[in-house]
């Protein structure tokens, strides 16, 4: 129901309250003291209260309802406090994920062919914000012949994660269905794709995918390949450590 329907809740059970202790002390009032024919009596008699008696009621509800209302938002705030306390005293730590479907897969056609697209999600798990966030893709198995050796970078704008922000799609690699090529989504040399960054699409190829912050970094081992259709796949072989 949520947190209005919360303070509805606890607003009702105040009014009620209010309303039952109320009616115990006017009929405490109304019948202590008298015999049971004369209890009867009254209490078929139509019930006349006094001015003071009704401003009276009037004022303990308002203060019931009041003091429900209050006690309900001191207790959200005070759980949100130890919610925040117990995330922000948790070591920083990064989640790398990836899944079979959207938004991690992604197949759309474009200029008369089809491109697929593989990513990962890079998510904070940790207590603390992550800075200065890099993403790489390294150890490809078997070799691939890329220009800048064994470790390439894929996400380098040094970005920034919150513990509470969802997690950072990050592109991975990209192959279209009319070549037998992949590439890796690494920033392209001069502004432009270059033929030294596609690579065979077959063999099916294994790597890491490292994250690194200035608080910690993280990698995962992924493995890569098309299927009869020339899609690309990409499935996660190990959590992140």
């Amino acid at each position: 129901m949520g947190w209005g329907g919360d303070i509805a809740k606890d607003a009702v059970k105040s009014v009620v309250s209010a309303a039952a202790l109320a009616a115990a002390t006017f009929g405490w009032q109304y019948f202590f003291g008298n015999t049971p024919e004369s209890a009867f009596q009254r209490a078929s008699a139509p019930i006349q209260l006094l001015s003071w008696q009704v401003w009276l009621w009037a004022a303990i509800t308002v203060f019931l309802l009041g003091f429900g209302v209050f006690t309900s938002l001191r207790k959200r705030s005070s759980d949100s406090d130890a919610v925040s306390t117990s995330q922000a005293a948790l070591e920083p730590k990064i989640e790398i994920i990836t899944g079979p479907a959207a938004p991690y897969h992604e197949t759309v056609p474009e200029g008369g062919h089809v491109k697929s697209t593989v990513k990962v999600g890079v998510k904070n798990v940790g207590g603390k914000t992550l800075s200065n966030c890099r993403v790489y893709v390294e150890k490809i198995t078997p070799p691939a012949v890329l220009p800048g050796g064994d470790s390439h970078l894929l996400k380098g704008d040094g970005f920034h994660l919150r513990h509470d922000d969802p997690e950072k799609l990050i592109d991975v690699a990209v192959h279209w269905d009319h070549t037998p090529t992949l590439r890796f989504s690494t920033p392209p040399p001069g502004g432009f794709f270059g033929a030294t960054e596609w690579i065979e699409d077959s063999p099916r190829r294994t790597f890491v995918i490292r994250v690194t912050a200035t608080e910690c970094e993280a990698s995962a081992t992924f493995e890569i390949w098309t299927d009869e259709s020339r899609r690309l796949h990409l499935v996660q072989l190990n959590k992140a450590q």
